[in-house]
């Protein structure tokens, strides 16, 4: 995996860890580990995305480009390291098991078959933001 690729995976699972409004010190925890594993803990912009709250908009910029470059093996492990995130705090709030949800239903609706993904790709971002924006909206 490229360090562009390991940037792209840390601003989700940061913008991801927003979703609640809130990072709690274990998803801090977490999300400092995975900095640390992929040699980005002097990274000044995602340092800077731990300190203040990523617009959800945001995150549906960073996952509509990360669908675009990955397969189905990559997709899964962004998944997995999302679960990890929101379960670090041992409290996974609705919001954010809604979040898992549409991220798992989205993943699973692109084929790996590139010529597909174009297409499907154009149709993500406004299922993207329209999830994470009824996300962001409950209380």
């Amino acid at each position: 995996m490229d360090t562009e690729h390991q940037r792209l995976t840390l601003q989700i699972l940061i913008g991801s860890a927003w979703v609640d409004h809130t990072l709690s010190e274990p998803e801090v925890t977490y999300l400092k580990k995975v900095l640390d594993r992929y040699h980005l803990t002097q990274d000044t912009e995602l340092q800077s995305l731990l300190q203040e709250p990523v617009l959800p908009q945001q995150t549906e910029r960073w996952i509509v480009e990360f669908l675009r470059q990955t397969n189905q093996e990559e997709r899964l492990k962004l998944l997995a390291a999302i679960g990890n995130l929101l379960i670090a705090d041992d409290v996974v709030s609705e919001i954010e098991h809604d979040l898992l949800d549409e991220y798992h239903a989205l993943m699973a609706k692109i084929p790996d078959d590139p010529n597909h993904i174009t297409n499907l790709v154009r149709n993500i971002g406004s299922y993207v933001n329209k999830a994470l924006q009824t996300l962001a909206s409950l209380p």
